[in-house]
């Protein structure tokens, strides 16, 4: 097997290719360089995989195996096969059960949840409610500083009622707290007691269907089926999880069968994918998003930002980046979610305006980006160039553009934002909510009245209520403009012929419990 490539450089980009890459791809010429074989000059048949083993290839390696310190979808999408949540989400964004058979909401502000029975840890412990109270507890505690904490804080307490039954009470009424269990998942009391937090995250030990073997940073998670899994023993024996940063390279992986299925193949070279494999798309739900830093020159000046949003191209960058597979986004929302409002215009591409707006401007704004973004990111930073911004991408590791954000370093940052809940509040509360900006600075922008119509919006159950809060909410954020909302794609897979049985997520999971792969 091939190693992953490692590729995490400090790189800037000029802009002055990233106004030539527009061009390239608005002609459907391909842009990257390492692009593979086009289909058909590799042979009719999927590579041969290794018997028992799929190979997932992401653009990022995790954070971490502690399911409840990160907040990073390729994290999640590994940890979410070791561990697993109270409920799941389906297709539709809809709460189904998980660890948690069967759930009702007592009253306003109390939910009793009936666990599944006959469970174990991969340890040998066996799951039950004092798990559930101790996970909620351990994500809550200010001592654990864990990332996820802002998902469950309307949590007030967590009783258990017996073994198999909790009573989780909540400060508010809370219309979202299906959605923030799916993604918080549940750890052994006893072991994490016993052997403490690093350990714990260095052998994480979980219920889903693949117990943790081993990971080398920036190669490789290994996974063996959990023959005790209650959903069945997996049919695969072994998954692997690898980072390879670069599309180029997740392709050739796949193509050589390295690789069985790799994530985030962007929309214009899936006519790429070599013969034996094939592109599988799905609805995201991800928001691609330029924020800008209004604290510091030249964004602290609301007429910039604006001008920012008036720069961006945002209909050719769909069709030139994402062939079409995208939407277009003029708020920080997408249609299908709690929150999302027509009443919401947005502002268009006027070239003119921005131009005007940003004669004078002076100085180099530097657009930070992961790999994952570089080529949005040169894309939105050449349009900016064009409207008479000097704007250059600054590409970073996954980790250093994490810390660089949230500390209110960075000036401007290409980034998305997965909203698997469906759920405008998860992008309001986190991003636009002044008491997010003490765990994560992000652009520094607060608005009292926001904060307001955010908290009302997260206080209540009644869904029409929300909506018009959130609709008031989405109208200020647009008009201060902190962001400027790109859009909304397709998730996109490069998938071998030899795999069997696996459907892609909105949410980026890899259910692939129940997959197999075939050798020839």
């Amino acid at each position: 097997m091939r190693s992953a490539p490692r590729t995490f450089v400090r790189r800037v980009v000029p802009v002055s290719l990233a106004a030539l890459l527009v061009t390239a791809c608005a002609s459907g010429e391909s842009f990257d360089e390492g692009a593979p074989a086009p289909a058909g000059e590799g042979g009719d048949d999927a590579p041969a995989a290794e018997a028992g083993q799929l190979v997932i290839a992401q653009s990022s390696d995790i954070l971490t195996m502690d399911p409840h310190m990160h907040r990073n979808r390729p994290t999640q999408n590994v940890v979410h096969t070791v561990f697993e949540s109270l409920v799941n989400q389906d297709n539709e964004l809809t709460a189904v059960p998980e660890l948690a058979t069967e759930w009702e909401q007592v009253d306003d502000l109390t939910w009793r949840f009936h666990l599944r029975e006959d469970v174990t840890f991969h340890n040998g412990e066996e799951f039950d409610a004092e798990d559930v109270k101790f996970s909620i507890e351990r994500i809550l505690d200010p001592e654990q500083v864990s990332p996820r904490a802002s998902m469950l804080e309307v949590i007030e307490s967590v009783e258990v009622e017996d073994d198999l039954t909790v009573l989780i009470t909540t400060t508010a009424p809370a219309p979202t707290l299906l959605s923030g269990l799916a993604v918080n998942e549940i750890v052994p009391a006893e072991y994490v007691a016993e052997v403490g937090d690093e350990e714990f995250a260095a052998s994480p030990v979980g219920t889903g269907p693949f117990v943790f073997d081993s990971w080398t940073p920036n190669e490789a998670v290994n996974l063996t089926a959990n023959p005790d899994y209650w959903g069945g023993e997996p049919s695969v024996d072994t998954l692997i999880f690898r980072p390879i940063p670069e599309v180029s390279s997740r392709m050739a992986a796949l193509q050589a069968g390295d690789a069985q299925i790799v994530a985030e193949i962007p929309a214009d070279l899936t006519s790429q994918l070599g013969s034996g494999t094939e592109a599988v798309g799905v609805s995201g739900t991800r928001i691609f998003f330029l924020a800008m830093n209004v604290t510091v020159a030249p964004f602290d000046d609301h007429a910039v930002r604006v001008a920012a949003n008036q720069a961006v191209d945002k209909d050719t960058l769909v069709s030139a980046l994402y062939e079409d597979r995208a939407r277009v986004l003029n708020q920080p929302a997408f249609p299908e979610m709690v929150g999302y409002t027509d009443e919401v215009q947005g502002y268009d591409f006027d070239l003119e305006a921005a131009q005007a707006a940003l004669e004078g401007v002076d100085g180099t704004v530097e657009v930070d980006s992961t790999e994952a973004t570089r080529m949005l990111a040169e894309a939105v930073a050449g349009q900016l160039q064009a409207a008479g911004l000097a704007a250059e991408v600054n590409v970073l590791e996954e980790q250093a553009f994490l810390d660089r954000i949230e500390s209110g370093s960075s000036t401007a940052y290409i980034s998305s934002w997965g909203v698997a809940e469906g759920d405008a509040d998860v992008i309001l509360a986190r991003h636009f909510w002044s008491p997010s900006r003490d765990g994560a600075f992000y652009t520094g922008y607060t608005n009292e009245e926001l904060d307001e119509l955010i908290s009302a919006g997260r206080s209540t159950t009644d869904q029409a209520e929300r909506e018009e809060l959130y609709a008031e909410a989405m109208q200020i954020v647009v008009d201060d403009a902190p962001w400027v909302p790109l859009l909304n794609p397709e998730e996109i897979y490069g998938v071998s012929s030899s795999v069997q049985g696996w459907e892609p997520s909105p949410i980026g999971r890899f259910n692939v419990a129940d997959v197999t792969v075939s050798s020839s």
